[in-house]
């Protein structure tokens, strides 16, 4: 296998550039800075098991230096995993404004995917077909990000 097939060599591979401390105290810092509800004892059990999932995928990630914390944004690395062209991109994902809800206004209800990715275009700065392009665990953390907002 080559290398970006097994995943040897990928950011998301290598563990502990970060310590767990300092991921969940950067965790804790962006809910801070975007006043997202991150206090456990006033969610309900579903809330909490949405919430906890969304905590562990970002810990990851900044455990493996792919997240950084700066204000009200993040920034993310795609992994190696995605495809050439995609791997390394930087991406900014900025607190959303009414720009991004009213992205999802083209899409009927009943188009979850379709709404949350054009939510996800908007704090990124990028077109909606980039999310299509970029490998499942890239997607899932932009995605969780974006809950993370709509729950607001």
């Amino acid at each position: 296998m080559k290398e970006n097939e097994t995943g040897a060599g990928n950011p998301a591979a290598s563990r502990n550039k970060i310590d767990r401390e300092t991921a969940e105290s950067e965790f804790d810092t962006f809910c801070e800075n975007n006043e997202i509800e991150h206090d456990e004892a006033a969610m309900n059990d579903d809330e909490k098991t949405s919430f906890n999932a969304i905590k562990k995928r970002f810990i990851k990630a900044c455990m493996a230096g792919r997240v950084e914390v700066e204000g009200t944004s993040l920034k993310y690395t795609i992994s190696n995993f995605a495809p050439e062209g995609f791997r390394g991109d930087v991406l900014t994902l900025k607190r959303p404004g009414g720009h991004a809800f009213s992205a999802m206004d083209g899409f009927k209800d009943d188009r979850s995917i379709g709404r949350q990715i054009a939510f996800m275009s908007a704090m990124a700065g990028k077109e909606q077909k980039y999310f299509s392009k970029i490998d499942g665990s890239d997607w899932k953390f932009i995605q969780d990000i974006s809950t993370l907002f709509l729950s607001l």
